[in-house]
């Protein structure tokens, strides 16, 4: 989205001031600049569908660029004068609304960075909150089953008092990368625990499917490895599933994959 969001603005920067090299009139520089990029934009949008809020704001930022540029070329009665305040003021109000708007898409699809999140959510500091829209999902009885179940897993993490630090998922990569993955598995009285199932699943938020599960294997007492790939960069969920012991502990958390 960025970089079909900042193309467009260069390419009507670049239109509106050809036009002008050419000697079109101002009006018709800005009517051309606009239209040409937003033109452009619906075409590829017809081929690879980004969504109806990423090609509502590509449209009005290429608009408003276009709009401010009219005005400031319109406003220059001749070379080395200043602009008009009124034209300053509502670049300035395009300029916001530009930001706002990008901030709005960006955590509409992605949710709130998880720095965000922990200042702002209640409780986001304890545990995942996973704020990125998930589509539509029905709030009934499977629903409250849902939530329910998912309390009681926390409370038998907090009562089996298990230490797990989980290595490797703050560091993954996109692409055809195998990323490393380390987990220290140890009881409440701080001693390995060995013959632990350790599966690994990573999913994009409120989408059931996941990727093929990985199986970490074990390679020392209360240690155990294994390797994961992610198709793609962006925000994923990771959800470690440990049995042990007859217990069966499931912990989630958000992962940020980095382009490789």
């Amino acid at each position: 989205m960025l970089q079909t969001l900042f193309g467009g603005v260069v390419a009507v920067l670049a239109l509106h001031w050809v036009l002008g090299r050419a000697g079109m009139p101002n009006y018709w520089r800005g009517v051309i600049s606009a239209a040409i990029p937003t033109f452009a934009y619906a075409a590829y949008s017809t081929v690879d569908w980004p969504g109806l809020d990423v090609v509502a704001i590509h449209v009005a930022v290429f608009l408003a660029t276009a709009t401010v540029m009219t005005l400031l070329a319109g406003s220059k009665r001749k070379v080395g004068s200043r602009v008009h305040w009124i034209p300053k003021i509502m670049m300035g109000f395009f300029a916001i609304l530009f930001v706002v708007d990008a901030a709005f898409v960006s955590m509409s699809t992605n949710g709130l960075p998880p720095q965000l999140a922990s200042l702002f959510l209640p409780k986001a500091k304890d545990h995942p909150v996973y704020t990125g829209f998930s589509g539509v999902t029905e709030h009934n009885e499977q629903a409250a089953a849902a939530v329910n179940q998912h309390l009681k897993k926390l409370s038998l993490e907090q009562e089996l008092g298990w230490d797990v630090e989980m290595l490797g998922l703050k560091t993954l990569k996109a692409g055809g990368v195998q990323n490393p993955l380390r987990m220290r598995l140890l009881d409440r009285q701080k001693h390995p625990m060995p013959d632990a199932q350790i599966t690994v699943e990573i999913f994009r938020a409120g989408n059931v499917d996941t990727l093929p599960p990985v199986q970490l294997i074990p390679v020392s007492a209360g240690e155990y490895a294994g390797a994961i790939s992610v198709p793609e960069a962006g925000i994923w969920v990771a959800r470690i599933v440990i049995e042990a012991a007859g217990k069966r502990v499931e912990k989630e958390r958000e992962v940020n994959v980095a382009a490789s």
